[in-house]
C-alpha cells in the first residue's frame, strides 16, 4: 500500500496505529484441540467436534498470555512500538486514555499505575476505562471530545490492552473458542494522517419485553470455574444471553451504519468499507448477510480468523493490518476518497444487565498529494490517515 497522509488542519486525526501481535515472546496459541477439550471441562457437552469449532467460531489462531506475561507486560511492549513508530516520547504526551476491559472495574486503574510506573510517566498520565467491545471507539470520541485543550503539536495515545482469558471461563463455550489476547494503540494528533470525519457512539437500554428472554443481557458470576490452561480457579467471569445480545447486536450495527452511510455524500467510483467489530463467526455471517442486502455495494471485512475477538482491540487490530486483510478478503487497496466505516456493538460495562454500547467512526481516505504533505506528515507503516471533525453526542442507534 502506498504511504498516505494528511496535512495540518488544526483538526486532530490519527498519524500512528500500531498492534503487538508479531510479539510472539508474549502469547501461546490455542488450536481447535485445546477449545475442544476446554469446552468439555466441568462436565458440560461442549464442543462436539473440531469440525464445529471451526465452523461456530471461524477462528485459526486464539491468544492467550505466555506463562508468566502479565497485562501490564504487553502494554509496555505496546508502548514501545507505539514511540519507535511514532518517533515520539509517551511522556510528551497530553493525555494517554487506555481500555482494559474486565469483570473487576479495578483492574483497568491497576494497569494505568503499572504502565506509569514501568515506563517512568507521569503519575496520572494514563487515565484507565472499562469500556468493553466498544472501547476504541469510546476512547476516540473521548480524545476527540477533548482535543480543543491539546495545544499545537499535542498529542492523545490510545491504548487498547485486553486479556479476556482472565475474566472468561475456560470451559464456557460462547467464550472459549472465540476471545483472545492483544493490545493495540494509536496516536491522535493536529493533523494526524487518518481523518475521523465523523463519530458517535452511546449507551442503550434494551427493555427485557424487547429480548427473547427476559434475563439480564450478561451477569457477573463469581465461581469455580476453570482457567483457558485447563486449571480449575476461582474468579468472577462473565456469563452471556447469547441470544439476546445477537440479535440486538446485529440491530445496534445495523442502525450505526445507517447513521455513518447518512453522513456522507457517496460519489461515483467511491467505495465504502466496513470495519465491524470480529464478536464471532456467526454473528458477522448475519451482520454482512443483512448489510449487503441493505448495501449492495459496501465491502465488509473480517480478520477473525487469524485474530479472534480481542474485545476493544478487534477493530484497530483491522485498520493497523488493513493492507492484510485487504488482500485476505479478497479486496482492492483502499483508493483516494474511499470510505472506512468503524462499526462496533457489545457489552455495556457500566450496566452489563439491560443495556448495550454501539457506534461508529467515519474516515475519509486520502493519499499523499504533494512532497510538502509527504514531508510534512509521520508516516505509519501501515494504513493511513488525515482530520477530524467533533463527534456527536450520542449516535443515530437506538433501536
Amino acid at each position: 500500500m502506498e504511504h498516505l497522509a494528511g496535512f495540518d488542519s488544526g483538526i486532530p486525526g490519527i498519524s500512528v496505529i500500531s498492534d503487538v501481535f508479531d510479539q510472539h515472546d508474549l502469547f501461546d496459541l490455542l488450536d481447535d484441540s485445546a477449545v475442544l477439550e476446554l469446552s468439555r471441562l466441568g462436565g458440560t457437552a461442549g464442543f462436539s467436534t473440531l469440525s464445529s469449532i471451526r465452523k461456530s467460531t471461524g477462528i485459526r489462531e486464539r491468544r492467550i498470555l505466555r506463562a508468566g506475561i502479565t497485562a501490564a507486560d504487553i502494554a509496555v511492549r505496546l508502548c514501545e512500538r507505539l514511540e519507535d513508530e511514532g518517533n515520539i516520547d509517551l511522556r510528551d504526551c497530553h493525555s494517554i486514555l487506555l481500555c482494559h476491559s474486565h469483570t473487576d472495574n479495578k483492574a483497568c486503574q491497576k494497569l494505568a499505575q503499572s504502565i506509569e510506573l514501568k515506563l517512568g510517566l507521569p503519575e496520572g498520565l494514563v487515565t484507565p476505562f472499562n469500556h468493553g467491545c466498544t472501547g476504541f471507539l469510546k476512547l476516540l470520541q473521548d480524545a476527540s471530545a477533548t482535543f480543543d485543550n491539546v495545544p499545537p503539536g499535542g498529542r492523545i495515545a490510545l491504548m487498547s490492552v485486553e486479556t479476556p482469558e482472565l475474566w472468561h471461563d475456560g470451559s464456557d463455550r460462547l467464550f472459549c473458542g472465540l476471545v483472545s489476547a492483544g493490545a493495540t494503540g494509536a496516536i491522535l494528533e493536529h493533523g494526524g494522517l487518518l481523518p475521523l470525519e465523523r463519530i458517535a457512539v452511546d449507551d442503550f437500554y434494551i427493555p427485557p419485553d424487547r429480548r427473547p428472554n427476559p434475563n439480564p443481557l450478561f451477569y457477573n458470576d463469581n465461581t469455580d470455574v476453570f482457567s483457558f490452561r485447563g486449571q480449575k480457579c476461582h474468579r468472577t467471569v462473565m456469563r452471556m444471553n447469547a441470544e439476546s445480545v445477537f440479535i440486538h447486536a446485529i440491530e445496534l450495527m445495523l442502525s450505526s451504519m445507517r447513521a455513518a452511510v447518512d453522513s456522507f455524500d457517496l460519489q461515483p467510483g467511491e467505495r465504502i468499507i466496513v470495519i465491524p467489530h470480529q464478536p464471532s463467526a456467526k454473528l458477522l455471517k448475519a451482520l454482512v448477510a443483512v448489510g449487503q442486502a441493505e448495501f449492495p455495494d459496501a465491502e465488509f471485512l473480517s480478520n477473525l480468523w487469524g485474530y479472534g475477538n480481542v474485545i476493544s482491540s478487534s477493530v484497530p487490530t483491522v485498520l493497523s493490518r488493513l493492507d492484510e486483510v485487504l488482500k485476505y478478503n479478497g479486496r482492492n487497496p483502499v483508493n483516494e476518497g474511499d470510505h472506512l466505516i468503524l462499526l462496533a456493538a457489545g457489552i455495556c460495562m457500566s450496566d452489563i444487565a439491560n443495556k448495550m454500547s454501539a457506534g461508529f467512526a467515519h474516515i475519509r481516505w486520502t493519499p499523499v498529494e504533494s512532497a510538502m504533505r509527504q514531508e510534512a506528515a509521520v508516516v505509519p507503516p501501515l494504513g493511513s490517515h488525515n482530520q477530524l471533525i467533533m463527534p456527536e453526542t450520542r449516535a443515530s442507534t437506538a433501536t
